[in-house]
């Protein structure tokens, strides 16, 4: 399954994640076709949402489609919000004959998922704050003590979920920075958030250098086991102050200072990422021009929901007019035509059709069709 996503997202946290999403985009920054109306479109993820109850966590396809949920702005906030919070606690999925079967890797990412989109859900909002206090006692007991040594109901807690607890942690350190900083106004008002979420964690500016050197050390040497906790929970305040400079940059706020002068990388590319993903068509170019498979730009897209197809529609027109002009390697068209098949299933085969009928991108555009007509939806970076 595409769920090596763990060590590979770990990588990505620190070369940023290419990363972050859930946004709050103003509507005169997309620059959508005339002649297109997104709301032709019906939307997967609403039907998911429909649906989730009889989804299987077991089942990886099932698993993107709860992915899709969570994450995709079509389902209202407050019913992502509640599914999150059921996931985290264990209270998804609902039936009391659930068994995990799956491999341990796909449980703790259904958790971390859920706890990424509700960071999202958050950026400014810290509301959040008594329920993460109430549970992470909870969390950091089934980390650490043995299971026979847990008491009945978290052992069966146990059995329901898989938490991390530096990635909690972390996001309880923003929610008091919100708390203590709760306007921004300019970068300063962010570098202060920053200081407050290094202060609760006990965590100075220089040793999260070290710490997160540390980490990317110990991960390129394949030493996954042998990082700290203290450098795991350095990675994930990183990751939580990049959202926070993603959603900001996306919504406009000048951050070309922080973008120059930090020394952290995942902080510039997050404002960079954020300044790209105010316009629709500059997210979707950056996807052509990539000669990988940019999972991170396509989850940003899915995040956004069927308003976005119309411009995806008209780059792909326009791609198959002009292949000279994208990555040679064509994958961006291979990931906008998973996008598509993710967020409006059938709708997108006449298509993705068309791309078979073109020896430059047949291959591809089969297997996203067979997906298509099997129901299944494709899975990105959750992660980010």
């Amino acid at each position: 399954m595409r769920y090596t996503q763990r060590l590979t997202a770990c990588a990505g946290s620190l070369l940023l994640l290419g990363s972050l999403a859930l946004l709050h985009a103003q509507d005169e920054n997309r620059a959508l076709p005339t002649n297109a109306e997104s709301t032709r479109y019906v939307s997967q993820a609403t039907i998911f949402a429909q649906q989730v109850e009889a989804l299987d966590p077991n089942s990886v396809h099932d698993l993107y489609k709860i992915f899709v949920v969570l994450r995709c702005k079509d389902v209202p906030e407050v019913q992502r919000k509640a599914l999150t919070l059921r996931i985290l606690t264990g209270e998804y999925p609902g039936s009391p004959e659930f068994r995990w079967t799956a491999e341990p890797e796909q449980r703790r990412g259904l958790w971390v998922a859920a706890l990424v989109a509700l960071s999202h859900m958050h950026i400014d909002d810290a509301s959040l704050q008594p329920f993460l206090e109430e549970h992470l006692p909870k969390w950091e007991r089934l980390a650490t003590v043995p299971d026979p040594e847990l008491p009945t109901d978290l052992q069966r807690l146990k059995n329901r979920i898989s938490p991390d607890v530096p990635m909690a942690r972390a996001l309880l350190a923003r929610l008091k920075a919100v708390r203590a900083v709760p306007e921004v106004k300019s970068a300063n008002d962010l570098e202060r958030r920053l200081e407050v979420m290094l202060s609760e964690a006990g965590i100075t500016h220089q040793e999260l250098r070290q710490l997160l050197e540390e980490y990317k050390e110990k991960l390129r040497r394949g030493e996954w086991i042998a990082i700290s906790p203290r450098a795991h929970l350095a990675d994930h305040l990183v990751m939580e102050h990049a959202r926070t400079l993603f959603h900001y940059a996306k919504r406009g706020m000048d951050l070309e200072s922080v973008a120059t002068s930090t020394d952290i990388e995942a902080f510039a590319k997050a404002v960079r990422l954020g300044e790209t993903a105010r316009d629709w068509s500059k997210l979707i170019n950056s996807i052509l021009q990539h000669r990988g498979y940019s999972s991170a730009p396509a989850q940003l897209l899915v995040d956004e929901g069927v308003a976005v197809v119309p411009v995806i529609i008209q780059k792909l027109t326009w791609a198959r007019e002009h292949p000279k002009e994208i990555a040679d390697t064509g994958m961006g068209v291979a990931v906008l035509l998973d996008v598509l098949a993710t967020l409006i299933g059938k709708d997108a085969l006449p298509l993705v059709e068309l791309f078979l009928s073109d020896s430059n991108w047949a291959g591809r555009a089969r297997r996203t069709k067979e997906w298509i007509e099997q129901g299944r939806v494709f899975g990105f970076n959750t992660l980010l």
